[in-house]
């Protein structure tokens, strides 16, 4: 019981110190390593540390409601009300596990708002034991990546560089739903989410110089007219690169991966010594920085004000809905067949 009680201390004090020493080397807590699953709390204690919460503030006994039904454990929770719910299991008086749980009932009424959430993967687990195919998916991604790395430290023309990302295109279609239970996957999907970009900047090359050729700044309705209409167009590129200095000269960008990915998944290798070459293709980039500069001067100047939040609801992030909502331009929008915004009706909001 003395155990028990320093875990519960440990863990209110967000004392990382003490919690290793108290649990056991040689066990798995949920289902992990005694190192990660501490390393795991620990940057979850960190996060809360930064906020300015040092401690949990309240324990509260209960017991999980659904998978490990009866199973005890404890709510710890923070001053502003973020929760930690951990089952305690026990075997002869003795903690044999603990594992966060999602089905959690305190035996008192708490004001619980944000959980402190955290899960492992398969492939982290003490006993992880694959099947043949996620086997061989595993060794094919490890081969892909190994691939990639070639790319690093000189400079490659983007055509051979997307051939890497067209090769491995059914290995991606098989992996790319496993990356919430795998982290094998999250190093290949970095590199083929990002190489995406590249593909489609060639791929957008003939429709982004039939777009740079059209544009006329000589007034703002000519601007406006050329934003309204390639709006949607997505012949844009929207990341993963970095333009180096003087491209437009050396016609270089940096690889970039992680600035277009969009969870946390396992450790990701960030490159940044790849460079592309794309004097063949490098009207896509301008249009991509030219479109951008316009369109976020006239956002800017025609965002909706609260009175017309009010009028109209909420509102997506397109020009035509700012400018139809303040009832310009309407001309340009009937050009490009966009609907007049609709204003919030008595029987919208019922």
């Amino acid at each position: 019981m003395l155990k028990k009680q320093n875990i519960i201390e440990a863990i209110t004090e967000m004392n990382i110190d003490l919690l290793n020493v108290v649990l056991d080397n040689d066990k798995a807590y949920m289902e992990v390593s005694k190192d990660l699953f501490i390393k795991t709390l620990s940057n979850k204690f960190e996060i809360l540390k930064k906020q300015g919460i040092t401690k949990f503030e309240q324990v509260s006994k209960g017991s999980c409601n659904k998978c490990y039904k009866g199973c005890n454990g404890y709510t710890f929770l923070t001053k502003n009300n973020d929760y930690l719910d951990l089952l305690f299991k026990e075997e002869n008086n003795e903690i044999i596990d603990l594992f966060r749980c999602s089905a959690f009932k305190n035996k008192e009424t708490l004001i619980k708002k944000k959980c402190i959430y955290f899960r492992f993967k398969k492939d982290e687990s003490k006993n992880y034991n694959p099947s043949p195919h996620i086997s061989f998916l595993q060794k094919q991604v490890k081969i892909a990546v190994k691939e990639f790395e070639k790319f690093e430290n000189k400079i490659t023309d983007i055509e051979e560089f997307i051939s890497w990302f067209k090769d491995n295109k059914k290995l991606y279609n098989s992996v790319k739903n496993f990356d919430w239970d795998y982290n094998f996957v999250w190093p290949f999907l970095s590199i083929y989410v990002t190489i995406k970009n590249f593909n489609e900047l060639v791929n957008n090359h003939n429709s982004s110089k039939q777009a740079l050729s059209e544009f006329d700044n000589s007034n703002e309705k000519s601007i406006i007219d050329w934003l309204i209409k390639y709006e949607n167009s997505r012949i844009g590129v929207s990341g993963g690169y970095e333009k180096t200095e003087n491209w437009q000269k050396t016609n270089l960008i940096l690889f970039k991966n992680g600035e277009t990915f969009f969870e946390t998944g396992g450790e990701v290798k960030l490159y940044k010594n790849i460079l592309i070459d794309v004097k063949n293709y490098k009207e896509t980039v301008e249009f991509t920085d030219l479109y951008n500069k316009y369109f976020w001067e006239y956002e800017n100047k025609y965002m909706p004000t609260k009175e017309m939040i009010e009028v109209y609801g909420d509102f997506e992030m397109e020009l035509s809905e700012y400018l139809s909502a303040r009832n310009l331009y309407p001309e340009i929008l009937k050009k490009y067949n966009i609907k007049p915004k609709e204003k919030i009706t008595t029987a919208n909001t019922v």
